[in-house]
């Protein structure tokens, strides 16, 4: 069993597809890496405290578009993929 937790890079988004209320709201901000890296934070309590399985994959399928956000992705990615820290393989985070 695994959780796959579905990360946002952006509050809103400027992709203005018509099929998305996320679009259709424009593009507010960038989220900055840590409120990003904060998303696993607070997964990874809900999953202790609910009794569910660790967070073993990220999908960057959240809010806003993660290619317009690159840098601040790139970096909790990197974080994300630390051994010492999340300890999460390159392979799960797409």
């Amino acid at each position: 069993q695994r959780s796959t937790l579905c990360m946002s890079t952006q509050v809103g988004c400027r992709q203005g597809c018509k099929f998305c209320a996320t679009g259709r709201m424009g593009r507010v901000r960038n989220l900055t890496t840590d409120e990003i890296l904060a998303q696993m934070f607070f997964a990874k309590k809900i999953c202790r405290l609910e009794g569910l399985p660790d967070v073993s994959n990220i999908v960057f399928m959240g809010m806003g578009e993660s290619a317009d956000n690159a840098d601040n992705v790139i970096k909790a990615t990197e974080i994300l993929t630390t051994r010492e820290l999340f300890q999460l393989a390159a392979a799960k985070v797409t």
